[in-house]
């Protein structure tokens, strides 16, 4: 080893052999650095603890539909020239309004001494008790009412009626939310309304949510079914009014 380093001492000269060693342990020194560095890292890597991968898609909540069956409908025909029902729907629809299976029930279950009916031809509902018929909703030439349930909306131990209902066609078209009074028979319609299209209701934790919901029906027999689309939020009543709680938004 002496032997060689002598012959390039010889060759290069004492200066330039002394600059190459320099260069060389300058090389060996980095060398080592940039290995310790990668060594470190590598570790490191090895000590972080792996991302836990999901193992399932959530599943979406359920979303509540219901349907209203025409095979509820009347044994006779309501007295139809007493009820308020335009010349000219008596008119156009009178064949229909005076045969009993185009008046379908929408009584909800649990109520008593009471029936709430609906026309399939014109819309027009109502609710009867002890034979007095009580218009239910406003206006004509739209599906009348399409979600009923028996609740306590104003909390007096009395059970009350809150309910969903159509009206209008084409640019007119509208939905709103009613409310009646079974022991006053008070009828209370909701300021706000939703332009073409529909509402449902549905009972959850002691509030009553109100929902945009899409309506399938059956032209011929009446039969309708409703899917719950959209929470919009809780329907509450307030010194005679009804109020819609919207839903807070999830955007920051």
């Amino acid at each position: 080893m002496e032997k060689q380093t002598g012959r390039w001492k010889k060759v290069l000269g004492k200066g330039a052999f002394v600059v190459i060693c320099i260069l060389v342990a300058l090389a060996l020194l980095v060398g080592a650095i940039v290995g310790t560095i990668a060594l470190q890292r590598c570790a490191g890597r090895s000590n972080t603890p792996a991302k836990a991968e999901p193992t399932a898609t959530p599943e979406p909540t359920p979303i509540p539909e219901r349907l209203y069956s025409a095979e509820k409908h009347l044994s006779e025909a309501p007295p139809i020239d007493t009820l308020g029902i335009t010349q000219g729907h008596l008119e156009d629809f009178r064949t229909g309004l005076e045969d009993p299976t185009h008046w379908i029930v929408l009584t909800p279950e649990g109520a008593k001494g009471i029936e709430i009916i609906r026309s399939i031809d014109i819309g027009c509902s109502f609710l009867v008790q002890n034979g007095v018929y009580y218009r239910l909703g406003e206006g004509e030439d739209g599906k009348g009412v399409v979600d009923v349930i028996l609740t306590d909306l104003n909390m007096d131990d009395e059970d009350d009626l809150l309910y969903t209902y159509h009206f209008g066609a084409n640019e007119d078209e509208c939905a709103k939310v009613g409310w009646f009074d079974l022991s006053t028979h008070e009828s209370v319609l909701s300021d706000f309304c939703l332009k073409k299209g529909f509402f449902a209701l549905n009972e959850e934790d002691g509030m009553y949510v109100l929902y945009r919901a899409a309506r399938d029906a059956d032209l011929e027999t009446g039969t309708f079914g409703l899917n719950l689309i959209e929470r919009l939020g809780e329907v509450t009543e307030e010194n005679g009014r009804l109020l819609l709680l919207l839903e807070a938004s999830e955007e920051p």
